[in-house]
């Protein structure tokens, strides 16, 4: 009988890492949270316009530039965000990804037109001197989102996916803003009012969310 062979340094890391719990990320950079090799297809699964079951329905309803069907509006994301070109899908999907992970913690218990103005402040940053000039850094910028210095575990893959979709929805433009311009949000429910958010600088509430634009 042969002596079992000895795990090489990889696999034994590999083991750890697959023992190991959920993710904390201490220090988020530009490639903080990186996603798998997945064709754009599959990144793509429903259209984050439809309601859920059961959600009511919104007094605010987002808008679809154009007339596309859910077949087009496929091809515009592809084309949009060059997901089809090799050299540029990696970093496209990372900043894609981190922006999932924004509407996936920030809008538990939230209607897709919920998730899709939580992406849109994200967006508006971008488009701000006063952020950082990518969604991954928008997302890290030091106390603004307090979960990206918790535990990141995707415990809820179905709502993560929708989360892709809304992401990639929102970051190809196929939407207009819902949330007219604002570059703030916070939720009533779960934390008092910051300093910002005054009566001058508010915009509307939608779902669980006030939305500003200080």
């Amino acid at each position: 009988m042969r002596r079992p062979a000895r795990l090489t340094p990889l696999l034994a890391a590999l083991l750890v890492l697959c023992l190991a719990p959920g993710l904390r990320a201490q220090e988020l950079g530009e490639g903080w949270i990186m996603p798998p090799d997945e064709t754009p297809g599959s990144l793509i699964p429903s259209r984050p316009d439809a309601p859920a079951a059961a959600e009511p329905a919104p007094t605010v309803q987002p808008s679809v530039r154009g007339r596309a069907g859910p077949a087009q509006i496929r091809r515009l994301i592809v084309s949009r965000l060059r997901l089809a070109d090799a050299r540029q899908r990696p970093q496209v999907l990372r900043q894609a990804r981190c922006l999932a992970y924004a509407v996936y913690f920030e809008t538990q218990g939230e209607t897709r037109l919920g998730q899709l103005a939580v992406a849109q402040v994200v967006l508006n940053r971008l488009r701000s001197p006063a952020y950082p000039k990518t969604v991954c850094r928008v997302v890290a910028d030091r106390g603004q989102f307090p979960w990206t210095t918790g535990d990141l575990t995707i415990r809820d893959a179905a709502r993560f996916r929708i989360a892709w979709s809304v992401a990639l929805h929102m970051m190809a433009g196929i939407f207009t803003d819902p949330t007219q311009g604002a570059t703030h949000f916070y939720a009533p429910a779960r934390v008092g009012a910051p300093a910002w958010a005054t009566p001058e600088a508010y915009l509307l509430t939608i779902g669980g969310h006030r939305f500003f634009r200080p």
